[in-house]
């Protein structure tokens, strides 16, 4: 069985505890159970650019990440970059820096949006800081106007 734990070392042993004591039900794409303790924030991601550099990655810099096949792409200032991170990890990991899902492809950073324009069947359009366009599905359309204000 893989794991991934998302915790702070200090805390590691703690969850370890825990995890000798409590059953494991839940499951996702890549590991069969992954852990996150609420109060560890991961400062950055690291992506690969195509030149095969590696570059990290603050959240601020990130305008939006997309899924395209099998690949994760990071949107920056500076370019897109390949991520290893999926989509439902970077916006659990970011989403106390304003990062929603938006659709089954994008999340996008709510700090980089520059215009909503609303749209028949109930979705949004959305301009990004770099002038991409990104769609804002019916699914995702409720969840996105709560955690906007709107």
């Amino acid at each position: 069985m893989k794991v991934k734990i998302n915790a702070d070392k200090n805390k590691l042993e703690d969850i370890m505890k825990r995890l000798k004591n409590e059953p494991l039900t839940h499951s996702n794409e890549d590991y069969d159970l992954v852990i996150t303790d609420p109060s560890f924030q991961k400062r950055e991601i690291i992506g690969k650019n195509d030149r095969s550099e590696f570059i990290i990655i603050k959240p601020t810099q990130i305008i939006y990440v997309e899924s395209f096949g099998h690949e994760i792409y990071c949107h920056t200032k500076q370019g897109k970059l390949s991520i290893k991170e999926k989509l439902y990890e970077i916006d659990a990991l970011f989403e106390k820096e304003g990062f929603i899902r938006v659709h089954k492809s994008y999340v996008v950073n709510k700090n980089h949006i520059e215009a909503i324009k609303p749209t028949f069947n109930t979705k949004f359009i959305l301009r990004m800081s770099n002038k991409d366009v990104i769609e804002v599905s019916r699914n995702y359309y409720n969840i996105f106007k709560s955690r906007i204000g709107l």
